[in-house]
């Protein structure tokens, strides 16, 4: 998962704010006669008076509900910059939110707390969606440190502009599938509209990223295991394909425009504009979109994301942990919030309508926007259906995504070093389309050397 989207997606969903330091487990969290503080993440800032005052609220709710626990939030967010020193400084909180890129390196340093017990004592545990699970479980114990919740969870997709579908002569309701598919809807939105077809995100970590889930679409994977530890795996044809792909769009059919060096927000913010037809991303990209960048939600759409054999796709979102210095009193308290607050709402119907209804009060938040399913369809139904008297997001517009992607494997972020893995990859992606006659295969292999390193380094 890109770091944009932990700070832009998440927000929209009034989950997170700036960044701020406060001290947590351990340290007079826990009391003699049965009380407990906590602190935890996700405040939203001023700026956000609507959701921070719905935060709020919950805090309250949740303290009702369990009175000897006392929740005291912040409004910080994760910072690859900051956040590693305020772990090992005992300045984290006690529940943190992390991208999916980081939960095997908190795991593997021991930074976060083993929750198997209180998590299994979880009424809903044996029902949970297995594959969001999956990033947050030691894999040589099997032992659980977190849950990715629903809340803002996505797999890869496609996200386009219906209206220029429309005026570029294709169908709103069928977008492309296949890779080559997506080549000719974006050479036809550049023919007839004049606007660039499909736009590739290359900085910031977001070329790697993006050329992560264009490798699992191909069946291909960015690291694999070699005896002890993990090796780049992403110097092979499903790579080199992917890159030769957005090297024809670029120079051959001229339509992805002449900008190349742009970030996650660039793209939100052309795409708002009605400049860009096609991008890669989650339908929750449209959240920011709609509210930050002034675009208009009924002429957004997704679909899932193109394939050409690999019939995968890359799970993204992010990880509710307790900070490794909690006390057992404050991680069992952390899991109780982090249940309420992230999960509740997606397995009790009484739960999501009330959260619907609160959400509602504030006309600029969206309500509909897919998310990966935490539970069985019975319970995603009977959800929906009290969610329902709420929602203002167009759902057939992102009926393909739902019935396609579905359909799709769940692939998880690299487990070694992720974020750097996308930043070797990076340079890959931007020289791809910024010079006629790179050579996909030399630049991949000069990644590989970096990456085997720092892989070396991290195992």
């Amino acid at each position: 998962m890109n770091v944009q989207r932990i700070a832009s997606a998440v927000l929209g969903l009034a989950l997170t704010g700036s960044v701020a330091a406060c001290s947590s487990g351990g340290d007079g969290g826990g009391s003699n006669d049965g009380k407990v503080t906590i602190t935890v993440q996700g405040l939203p800032p001023k700026t956000a008076p609507a959701a921070r005052k719905s935060f709020q609220t919950q805090i309250a709710a949740f303290e009702k509900a369990n009175p000897t626990i006392t929740v005291k939030a912040t409004d910080a967010s994760w910072d690859a910059q900051t956040f590693a020193a305020k772990l090992a400084g005992g300045r984290a909180e006690t529940v943190i939110t992390v991208p999916l890129t980081e939960p095997q390196g908190l795991i593997a340093r021991h930074q976060v707390k083993d929750l198997t017990s209180e998590l299994k004592s979880w009424p809903q545990y044996d029902e949970y969606n297995p594959k969001l699970l999956a990033p947050n479980k030691d894999a040589a114990t099997g032992k659980v440190y977190g849950l990715t919740a629903p809340v803002g969870s996505y797999s890869m997709g496609l996200v386009y502009n219906r209206a220029l579908f429309a005026k570029a002569g294709l169908d709103p309701d069928k977008p492309p599938t296949t890779w080559d598919e997506l080549r000719q809807a974006a050479k036809a939105i550049h023919d007839k509209t004049g606007k660039v077809g499909y736009a590739e995100t290359t900085t910031n970590n977001t070329g790697g990223w993006h050329l992560t889930s264009e490798t699992y679409s191909r069946g291909g994977t960015m690291e694999k295991k070699q005896g002890e530890r993990y090796v780049p795996a992403f110097t092979g044809q499903p790579t080199k394909d992917a890159l030769q792909l957005l090297h024809d769009m670029r120079f051959v059919d001229n339509s992805m425009g002449s900008n190349q060096l742009q970030n996650q927000q660039d793209v939100w913010r052309r795409f708002g504009a009605g400049e860009v037809g096609m991008f890669l991303d989650g339908p929750s990209a449209v959240v920011p979109i709609v509210q930050q960048f002034g675009g208009r939600l009924e002429d957004f759409g997704a679909g899932a994301l193109p394939q050409d054999g690999g019939n995968a796709t890359q799970l993204g979102g992010s990880a509710f942990m307790v900070n490794a210095r909690a006390t057992q009193a404050e991680a069992a308290a952390g899991v109780k919030w982090i249940l309420f607050k992230y999960v509740k709402p997606y397995y009790e119907p009484e739960a999501a309508a009330a959260q619907a209804k609160t959400q509602s009060a504030d006309p600029k938040n969206l309500i509909g926007v897919p998310e990966v399913a935490g539970f069985s369809d019975a319970v995603q139904q009977k959800v929906a259906a009290a969610r329902k008297p709420y929602v203002n997001v167009p759902q057939a517009n992102f009926r393909p995504y739902v019935e396609d992607n579905a359909k799709l494997e769940l692939m998880p972020e690299p487990p070694v070093a992720a974020q750097k893995v996308y930043a070797a990859l990076d340079p890959v992606v931007q020289a791809v389309l910024t010079k006629k006659d790179a050579d996909p295969a030399a630049l991949l292999d000069k990644a590989a050397e970096q990456m085997a390193v720092e892989l070396e380094q991290a195992k």
